[in-house]
């Protein structure tokens, strides 16, 4: 197997800083106290705000936001041809005064916004109306003259494919979501005539923000769910608002929506609350909203992933993670009739996945990570879906190991005779995430590998994989410790990421997820780290309590609900994570097929009795008492009677009293890594000429780690790369390292082919050409079209001198749907001489942008010597099931 190279280790040093906010010395009443706020047993405070729980159904807040204070005039923007951010370099973006009249060029920033009119730069008023205009002539005039514009960006608007020009910026309405802009026709400009575009906005409009929260309150709470009492008043309330917030997702049809402002069932999002609480609270409509993420397919039953980067499923991949969800619907419920329909749709999404996700050589499922599917927050910017879906990412690949576990328990449990195709890959991608994507020098793992073939590490942290890696059992013991202490810890929680990216608008990017840091406290309670464990739990409570509802999630720079892309009340997998603080933690409660094991991880401020009633398991009804605080029981008691195991079977009848009194040991505290929100350097931009590559974006201060083929040949401080041919096809990265701090992404990895190692077979090689999807019959007869109606098994011969190792990638257009959603991405299996060789992924490019052209993933072939007869046949369905369409240019094979 061959294994990524960790290119920045040799030239990081990094210091660990310890973070003890909470210390055993601390006042009982305080669960975590930092510079920023303090959380205590009662209430929130922070600065000149609290948030105080007056009764178990009531919370008070006086909230002010920091964007409360008013909105600058300084408008930082981009315009943007057909929804996508290629107008200006990284980095850069136009500045302006709001009311000036000006008129701007395309792909022309100003350099240096008067630094003078900068400083009179007041409030900005509420609905300020403001005429933005833009001279297009420069990108018209090369429509007339060649038919295409190429941008700044080296992207290429084709004449026909051109749907117009939009503005992204930094004050409400707009944002820095580039690729929904297609339906913002508000944002859209218009030609008056002659070649300058504008558009009249209304900017800080009130109806754009929400009015400072003041509280939480109802007159009760359902007697259905359970109770939960304590001395801790706060925490009574929040469990209370999670309920609460859990109830009102539920929709007509008893199957559970994301969200206030997502109304539609999603696979992740109610995979990963099922998981969190939803299980135990509601198992009947936890799974009847699993079976709603079920669809039929001509081979059975699978699992729908839900629209996403290039037209979803293969590049968005963690579909999986409702293999999870339904093994803990079982292992609440003991219901067995679920486990024939459940094995079915696992197993036959993991072998659609083996043939079309995995990847031999790294023994690693591609695809993108999960929940982090919005691209431009965590991946650089020159990475197209085709360049997500060959990279290997550490959360999807650990839910694909437990999948492939949970399959094999489900058989055992139904005591079936079914033999899966596929046995034994739980170790495997469990060990090759440990030998590809551990960081030895930081202590914890990288987010994914990527860059094609030749991948690297990414330097940063998606820290929900973390958690996952330590809930399931990916990390050892060693590791999960390490993982927890090492890892950097913002302020105000668990950043999704770190370092962020610059220039982006919060969402994944400088944001802390509630469900997140939800997985996180379990995987800190976990690794025996309670100082991890305080700080997190702080982080739920400040915002919950402050917000007055369980937000998607908030600004990780300053902890505000504001400032996001996008934010919604009641989440769902936010107020699961909440009330999993209690199920999971408090209560130590984790399921097992045949009963419920309890591990108490009490923090030194829960003090008092805390008590769970009204539980519903089984055929029993629970009430668990935990007295003491601590992580060692010193009773246990099953009514009445001792139990060492402190495991409470499955079969039991009636009601049920637990009580687990703790040992009020002090738990040992471990380092935590606390770091202020730290922004990664520049992505390089790199132009190259012959074999020199000079990075435009160069700046002082940054070292530049140069890699080929995966490994690191070199660090520079010029602005000048080289790159040294040799005989192989290669692969040059050049990353940037923050003051031997934070590392960024590398440059659009240098492609080097040898001469002579190319073979370009054209699509009247291959078949008959034209396609009704591009008007010009010329530059229609250059493709092939592929669809399940036409040329669904086409097929052509390679003749090449040597038998051995060969690359293969074809050229398409698919203009079935945008770049950031939908489900239209084409897939093809590749066959050599008979025999299956991999499948060729085609994600969507642009809605109709039937001209605008890319690469496929690349393969790994052998080829023998003389004739090779190769065969692209449609076999397999992507997400949308009938639209499965591209149209192939040419097909690219390389010696290497």
């Amino acid at each position: 197997m061959k294994r990524s190279t960790v290119i920045i280790n040799s030239m990081m040093a990094f210091s660990i800083v310890t973070g003890c906010s909470n210390t055993p010395s601390q006042p009982k009443d305080v669960i975590y106290s930092s510079d920023m706020f303090t959380v205590y047993t009662d209430r929130v405070t922070q600065g000149p705000h609290t948030a105080r729980a007056i009764s178990p159904v009531e919370i008070e807040s006086n909230y002010t936001s920091p964007e409360e204070s008013g909105i600058s005039q300084l408008l930082h923007f981009r315009f943007s041809l057909n929804s996508r951010d290629n107008e200006l370099p990284q980095g850069k973006s136009h500045t302006v005064l709001i009311g000036s009249d000006t008129v701007f060029t395309f792909g022309q920033a100003i350099e240096k916004f008067d630094s003078i009119k900068e400083k009179l730069a007041g409030k900005l008023d509420k609905d300020t109306k403001w005429t933005l205009k833009v001279n297009m002539n420069p990108v018209l005039d090369s429509f007339k003259k060649r038919g295409y514009y190429v941008t700044p960006t080296n992207d290429t608007i084709y004449k026909d494919d051109f749907k117009g020009v939009w503005v992204a910026g930094s004050v409400d309405p707009l944002s820095w979501d580039f690729e929904n802009l297609y339906g913002k026709h508000d944002r859209k400009l218009k030609d008056r005539g002659d070649g300058i575009y504008e558009v009249t906005l209304n900017l800080n409009p009130t109806t754009e923000r929400p009015e400072n929260p003041t509280g939480w309150k109802v007159d009760s709470i359902d007697s259905r769910f359970p109770q939960y009492h304590s001395d801790q008043l706060l925490v009574d309330a929040l469990y209370n608002m999670a309920i609460c917030d859990i109830a009102s997702n539920l929709r007509p049809d008893s199957t559970y929506r994301a969200g206030k402002e997502w109304d539609g069932v999603w696979t992740r999002d109610v995979s990963y609350s099922v998981y969190l609480a939803l299980a135990l609270l509601d198992p009947e409509n936890s799974y009847r909203s699993l079976k709603a993420k079920l669809k039929e397919t001509p081979h059975g039953t699978v699992i729908v992933q839900d629209t996403g980067t290039g037209g979803s499923w293969p590049v968005s991949s963690d579909r999986i993670v409702w293999a999870m969800a339904a093994w803990e619907v079982y292992k609440v419920t003991g219901d067995k009739s679920m486990l024939k329909e459940a094995i079915e749709a696992i197993d036959n999404t993991l072998n659609d996945d083996m043939k079309v996700v995995w990847d031999s050589n790294f023994k690693l499922m591609h695809g993108e990570q999960s929940y982090l599917d919005w691209r431009e927050q965590t991946y650089p910017r020159w990475m197209q879906p085709k360049d997500i879906y060959e990279s290997m990412c550490l959360g999807t690949n650990v839910m694909y190991a437990e999948a492939f576990r949970v399959r094999d328990a489900m058989i055992k449990e139904l005591e079936s005779d079914y033999t899966p195709l596929w046995i034994g890959m739980d170790k495997e991608i469990a060990n090759s995430i440990n030998n590809n994507l551990w960081i030895p020098n930081l202590g914890y793992y990288s987010e994914y590998l990527y860059g094609g073939v030749y991948p690297i590490q990414s330097q940063a942290v998606d820290n929900l994989g973390q958690a996952l890696s330590i809930v399931f059992d990916i990390a050892n013991p060693e590791m999960a410790r390490s993982i927890i202490s090492k890892t950097p810890y913002t302020p105000y929680g668990i950043s999704s990421v770190y370092p962020q990216m610059p220039d982006i608008k919060p969402y994944h990017n400088d944001a802390v997820w509630p469900f997140v840091q939800a997985y996180w406290n379990i995987a800190a309670a976990k690794a025996g780290n309670i100082l991890a464990l305080n700080k997190g739990l702080a982080a739920l409570y400040r915002a919950a309590a402050f917000f007055g509802t369980n937000k998607e999630l908030f600004v990780a720079s300053n902890g505000d609900y504001r400032g996001t892309a996008v934010n919604s009340d009641s989440q769902l997998w936010s107020a699961a994570g909440n009330a999993a603080m209690i199920f999971r933690i408090i209560m130590g409660m984790t399921f097992e097929p045949d009963g419920i094991r309890f591990a108490p991880v009490v923090p030194p401020s829960f003090t008092g009795e805390k008590t769970l009633t009204n539980l519903k398991y089984r055929n029993a009804t629970l009430n668990v008492k935990v007295t003491g605080t601590g992580d060692r029981i010193k009773s246990f008691t099953i009514n009445g009677e001792n139990n060492d195991d402190h495991f409470l079977k499955g079969n039991v009848k009636g009601n049920i009293e637990i009580l687990i009194t703790m040992a009020d040991n002090t738990i040992k505290p471990q380092e935590i890594n606390s770091q202020p929100q730290a922004w990664m350097p520049a992505t390089p931009i790199v132009d190259w000429i012959g074999y020199k590559g000079e990075i435009r974006n160069y700046s002082p201060g940054i070292s530049y780690g140069l890699t080929v083929n995966s490994t690191f040949l070199d660090q520079i401080t010029t602005p000048v790369a080289t790159f040294i041919p040799d005989e192989n096809y290669s692969l040059m990265d050049i990353v940037p390292v923050l003051k031997e701090t934070w590392s960024g992404f590398s440059c659009k990895p240098f492609e080097y082919i040898p001469a002579g190692s190319l073979t370009v077979v054209n699509a009247d090689k291959i078949g008959k050409t034209g396609t009704s999807f591009i008007k010009d019959k010329d530059k229609a007869s250059r493709f092939i079209e592929l669809s399940p109606q036409k040329n669904t098994d086409v097929t052509f011969k390679v003749n090449v001198d040597s038998g051995g190792d060969y690359l293969l990638d074809v050229r398409y257009a698919n203009g079935e749907g945008p770049i950031n959603t939908e489900n239209k991405c084409a897939i093809r299996m590749l066959y050599i001489n008979g025999q299956e060789a991999g499948a060729i992924v085609m994600p969507q490019r642009g809605i109709d942008e039937w001209l605008s052209t890319g690469f496929s993933n690349m393969l790994r072939i052998k080829l023998k010597e003389g004739v090779n007869e190769l065969s692209l046949r449609h076999e397999i369905d992507n997400m949308n099931g009938t639209v499965n369409t591209a149209l192939l240019q040419y097909v690219r094979i390389i010696r290497q």
